[in-house]
């Protein structure tokens, strides 16, 4: 049952982030760009793909491009 119901999640989660992404088609284009980013420098995880001073910086790089409005933490 427990297998059952994180699958039903699992396709929640996913039919939302393709909603999503097709909705906002800069989005989805920046999250290729990032992934590509990802795949070449063979490091996984944001923090080696922006490159930036510190992981703070780095969070705040990220949430504050998808959303500008939100200032600081």
């Amino acid at each position: 049952m427990f297998l059952r119901r994180n699958a039903q999640l699992l396709q929640q989660e996913l039919s939302f982030e393709a909603e999503l992404l097709e909705d906002n088609p800069e989005l989805a284009q920046t999250i290729h760009a990032l992934n590509m980013r990802e795949i070449q420098s063979n490091q996984p995880g944001p923090q080696n793909v922006l490159c930036l001073e510190d992981s703070a910086s780095k969070e705040q790089s990220v949430w504050s491009y998808f959303l500008p409005g939100l200032g600081g933490r």
